[in-house]
């Protein structure tokens, strides 16, 4: 009998997004919980370290932190790779994208103005071209098409999933797809595919 997955999140799209997105690539059903207020104040306490996004397997299981519900996810629906060198590959790629998103929320969260713009003037010309540098050289040794293997990877929708929020963000990114024209129709492409394409037609609007 098929596993039940249920993803519990906050509304915004944040660390739980990713999640969202590799089960939309697998076309594996999922219910997507979002929530806020009271309704997360009572869920708190059930969870297994207080935070979220948490998957549930079963109505039983809870598994917390996101790169470990991301492995599991991957695992689950074969999006991990073939051997232990693409497991690896697809593990490098999630760590240094997870450092992007960290980068990333430094800007999202500040409330000083002066320190939210020197932030984002280091995410803009260090941190983004370093980053978009390396996957790009990761990109092109592997084909151009995916970043690990011949099929959509945890990988590949992660990458995605930064570059989404780099591109809807207001000030992050700006003039970067010039230098990484690959880049930009990998975005593009993932964009395109079927079920993700679906997916994002039908998701809520979010800064981040």
């Amino acid at each position: 009998m098929p596993a039940k997955y249920k993803l519990s999140y906050f509304e915004e799209r944040g660390r739980g997004e990713v999640l969202r997105l590799m089960f939309a690539g697998a076309g594996q059903e999922f219910e997507d919980e979002r929530l806020k207020g009271d309704s997360w104040a009572a869920f708190k306490s059930k969870t297994p370290y207080g935070q979220m996004p948490v998957l549930t397997v079963d109505n039983k299981t809870m598994i917390n932190q996101t790169g470990a519900i991301a492995r599991f996810i991957a695992r689950e629906l074969g999006m991990y790779g073939t051997n232990n060198m693409e497991n690896t590959k697809c593990d490098v790629i999630w760590e240094t994208i997870n450092d992007m998103f960290t980068e990333m929320i430094k800007v999202f969260f500040e409330k000083d103005e002066a320190k939210k713009a020197e932030n984002n003037k280091k995410l803009n010309t260090e941190v983004l071209p370093k980053f978009f540098a390396f996957m790009d050289k990761l990109l092109k040794e592997n084909g151009g098409k995916c970043l690990v293997g011949s099929k959509l990877s945890v990988a590949d929708v992660a990458f995605f999933d930064i570059l989404d929020k780099i591109t809807e963000g207001k000030s992050m990114g700006a003039g970067l797809y010039k230098d990484f024209a690959d880049i930009k129709t990998f975005y593009e492409n993932v964009q395109k595919l079927p079920k993700i394409k679906s997916y994002l037609e039908k998701r809520q609007p979010s800064d981040m």
